[in-house]
């Protein structure tokens, strides 16, 4: 379905421009922000943001449920989202799935307790009056892992994409096995500060591709010492604002690594046009592999 010739990779200025136009903004000075999940523009002109995904049902039904959940969100008065623009959306165009959203920029820098804050009040919020996409681990690492396989030159040797399907496997088991005290409910399941931009009245999470129906310890992984490197302080902070200390459950590490070897998706899908992005992959696949949890992620986008 995607025009790209590289299966995986993201759309590009044409799909942009088309998808603009259909929804009836100028695309004239956009300008990329992001190039990792999604292919992410901002667009000055009509202070909008588009975010543009390949045209897959998968891709297609996740902005469905972009879409339902932050239109429901904030018609209902949740401060915890930001809502798209108005009109038909998600928009439709060969090669890409968009959405569209109010452009913000930030003059100051969130904190952990922001973050906290508003995950405390979306944790609260009522279940919807919808059906939820149930949380489904390590899925979009599988399909990374199967459109590899079907590349001419994968990324990945034989012996990497191996061991990454035994580890799924075997977090997959380990998931199936925890408990988890605090419930099951909407999530967010992508919390972290850079999901956050700035409103009238503070802060409001976007990036909601991953929202869903599961356990809600899924949203406090930045509580979780990982490959990062958080500050203690701020793990810390975000504990005592969300009022629950997620590394205190027996099953943390769990989620947490599910959570490191989800990103590697991405990653994946990207790193036969984006050398960044392989040399990202190969620390981190290097750092899982060996269990080196000194080694410091950084994000490419």
């Amino acid at each position: 379905m995607s025009t790209s010739s590289e299966p995986g990779a993201l759309p590009g200025h044409r799909e942009l421009r088309e998808a603009c136009a259909a929804f009836g903004l100028d695309a004239t000075d956009a300008r990329l922000l992001h190039h990792r999940s999604n292919a992410v523009y901002a667009l000055p002109g009509p202070g909008a943001v588009a975010r543009l995904s390949p045209d897959t049902a998968l891709r297609l039904d996740r902005a469905r449920t972009v879409i339902t959940v932050t239109r429901w969100l904030t018609d209902q008065g949740h401060p915890v989202a930001l809502a798209p623009l108005p009109g038909p959306q998600p928009v439709i165009v060969p090669g890409a799935v968009a959405t569209f959203w109010p452009l913000r920029t930030a003059a100051t820098t969130p904190t952990a307790t922001d973050l906290a804050a508003l995950l405390r009040e979306l944790h609260a919020v009522p279940e919807p009056p919808f059906t939820l996409p149930r949380y489904r681990p390590l899925h979009r690492l599988r399909e990374a892992l199967d459109l590899d396989t079907g590349r001419e030159h994968p990324v990945l040797p034989i012996a990497e994409h191996r061991w990454l399907t035994d580890r799924a496997g075997e977090l997959i088991d380990a998931y199936q096995g925890a408990d988890f005290p605090l419930g099951h409910g909407l999530v967010h399941a992508d919390a972290h500060l850079e999901n956050l931009v700035p409103t009238a009245a503070g802060w409001t999470l976007i990036d909601w591709d991953h929202a869903c129906h599961g356990p809600r310890e899924l949203d406090l992984l930045t509580a979780a010492p990982d490959h990062f490197h958080t500050p203690e302080p701020d793990r810390l902070a975000f504990s005592a604002a969300y009022g629950h200390t997620l590394t205190d459950w027996p099953h943390w590490t769990v989620l947490r690594d599910i959570a490191e070897l989800h990103s590697l998706a991405s990653y994946i899908r990207l790193a036969p046009g984006k050398p960044t992005a392989a040399t990202e992959l190969a620390t981190r696949l290097r750092s899982l592999r060996t269990g080196d949890r000194a080694t410091r992620w950084h994000a490419v986008s």
